[in-house]
């Protein structure tokens, strides 16, 4: 899925938790792009200032060092073993505490393991213990989808707008009732 996706979706799935902490539902976006920041932003870098094309194949990726680190780097940043090992020393580091923003990258991994075609950047779910990964021919890049996905959010977004726009009426109402 894309990145913009990724932030706008874990927002909504953020927001009843942390409808009234903005910082904390930022952390949780922030999880969410991350494995996608890690393995793309410097091979994105790479291809403006060098006004190249991107490679539409992982074997044409794998010509140049930048573009191998974002293959290399994806099977780390979208695997359930490596998120869930970090999430554990997370929890020790915080005596049992869970850090509930860093779930939005767990469900960046879970989109993505419904939305990356087979032969594109499939996710490597159980990386590096072994390769099964979740094939299929559906990929979010692919116009129908994106026109769902897209047209989905935007519903999404109005309601939320409504609810916050619902939600400070009410507080003014409140307030007014208690004068």
């Amino acid at each position: 899925m894309d990145v913009f996706s990724h932030a706008l979706w874990t927002n909504l799935l953020y927001y009843p938790k942390y409808k009234d902490n903005l910082k904390s539902r930022l952390w949780a976006v922030f999880f969410g792009v991350l494995p996608d920041l890690v393995s793309f932003t410097p091979s994105t870098l790479f291809l403006i200032f060098s006004r190249s094309k991107f490679p539409l194949t992982i074997e044409a990726m794998q010509t140049v060092s930048v573009l191998r680190y974002a293959v290399y780097s994806y099977n780390f940043t979208h695997s359930l073993v490596i998120f869930f090992g970090v999430f554990l020393v997370v929890l020790v580091v915080r005596n049992g505490r869970v850090y509930w923003p860093m779930l939005g990258w767990l469900f960046h991994i879970v989109l993505d393991i419904f939305t990356h075609k087979a032969e594109f950047f499939a996710t490597p779910i159980f990386f590096p213990i072994s390769n099964i990964q979740y094939l299929h021919e559906f990929s979010w890049a692919e116009p129908h989808f994106l026109l769902v996905n897209w047209g989905v959010l935007i519903c999404m977004y109005i309601l939320l707008m409504y609810d916050a726009r619902q939600r400070r009426a009410f507080k003014r109402l409140t307030f007014l009732n208690a004068i």
